[in-house]
């Protein structure tokens, strides 16, 4: 039958488990013990070295703590049995009859095993629980590259329609320019010119960010004040939040600068915000927070965007960068795409993760 390994590996063994699979067996190994007669030498023997099974299972259960508690205990229950039997008269009762020198052994042993397999279980804990942070590693880093490979293909395929789509639009906006300028201003028909040119506006701007995404300019990297780029973000996203009462808060972080493209950087810094604005309630918080920190990669600057919203529904998870994927019925899908985008061609990349007090925390992280 399969024993499941405890969630704390190094907690004492006090549990239920550790009354079934090791404290039961040694009362009784130990009542057999007591019982068995001293001519029959063989059982004794036996019954010495059944205390090894829960010592080696404290270990595997307990870690090494457990295996030297069952490992003390045991020795303790079984010392009476192998010096000290006597009756009220002073006269030997049945004992263990082998020799003192192999029951001192057998004591030390039992205590000499518990350390040794205590040891070697925690450095297999140890190793494993190494391998499968470099396994998580390694899942990220397949991960990004799949994403980043889709976000290429999906790139030349949106440069390719919007190539195409340019130019049919603005010969649209110039004929809507002069059909504009023959409909004269007291005509009903001039409320559908003037929808016709909103909607081309929009959907020229629509086509701009699809060319942001499908082809971002060169990077125009140089070193830069962390400050001077959330100052920048924080100034344009702040009006849209305004408009709901939402306050951005930002931690100094003066003095600090950092290598990248500020135009860039602000922008993704921006894309973050504004989805943060998003999904905050009215009279909301955003704080914007700086932290240089030593990561297993090394060391890299971290802009933290925290909200009070309802937080990444899990199921989103996986398809929160990817393009075109929005929530929202008036969303387009593409800000946290470019956003992440730009990280990508920075050596960097975005982090989400729902706080415990409630939002949503990403954070833009840029190698050091």
């Amino acid at each position: 039958m399969p024993i499941p390994i405890p969630i704390d590996p190094w907690a004492w063994p006090v549990t239920r488990k550790a009354l079934l699979w090791l404290w039961l067996p040694i009362l009784v190994i130990t009542a057999a013990h007591f019982l068995t007669p001293d001519t029959e030498d063989w059982l004794h023997d036996i019954l010495r070295r059944l205390y090894y099974m829960p010592i080696i299972l404290a270990a595997f259960l307990f870690g090494l703590r457990g295996s030297l508690a069952v490992a003390v205990v045991s020795s303790v229950l079984y010392l009476p049995h192998a010096f000290m039997m006597m009756d009220h008269q002073g006269s030997m009762l049945h004992h263990d009859p082998t020799g003192t020198a192999n029951k001192v052994l057998e004591i030390l042993l039992y205590n000499v095993v518990a350390l040794v397999t205590g040891l070697l279980v925690e450095r297999e804990h140890r190793a494993r629980a190494e391998l499968e942070q470099q396994m998580e590693h390694m899942r990220e880093i397949e991960a990004q590259v799949i994403r980043t490979g889709r976000l290429q293909a999906l790139g030349q395929l949106s440069a390719g329609l919007a190539h195409e789509i340019r130019n049919p639009l603005a010969t649209l906006k110039a004929a809507a320019a002069l059909v504009g300028e023959e409909v004269p201003e007291t005509s009903p028909r001039r409320r559908f010119v003037g929808i016709l040119e909103q909607e081309l506006v929009r959907l020229e701007r629509l086509l701009e960010r699809f060319l942001a995404f499908a082809r971002p300019a060169a990077l125009q990297v140089r070193q830069v004040e962390v400050s001077e780029v959330i100052e920048r973000a924080t100034a344009m996203a702040r009006p849209q939040a305004n408009l709901r009462g939402i306050l951005i808060e930002a931690s100094s972080s003066a003095s600090v600068s950092l290598s990248c493209d500020p135009d860039r950087l602000a922008q993704v810094l921006l894309n973050v915000l504004l989805n943060a604005v998003q999904f905050s309630p009215d009279q909301g918080l955003i704080e914007i927070v700086y932290e240089r920190l030593a990561r297993p990669q090394g060391s890299v600057h971290v802009i933290s965007v925290r909200d009070e919203g309802p937080g990444v529904d899990p199921a989103h998870r996986e398809q929160l960068f990817d393009p075109f994927f929005t929530t929202r019925p008036e969303g387009t899908g593409l800000g946290l795409s470019i956003a992440s985008r730009l990280m990508d061609e920075h050596g960097g990349w975005i982090e989400e993760e729902n706080r415990p007090e409630g939002g949503a925390e990403f954070r833009v992280v840029l190698p050091a």
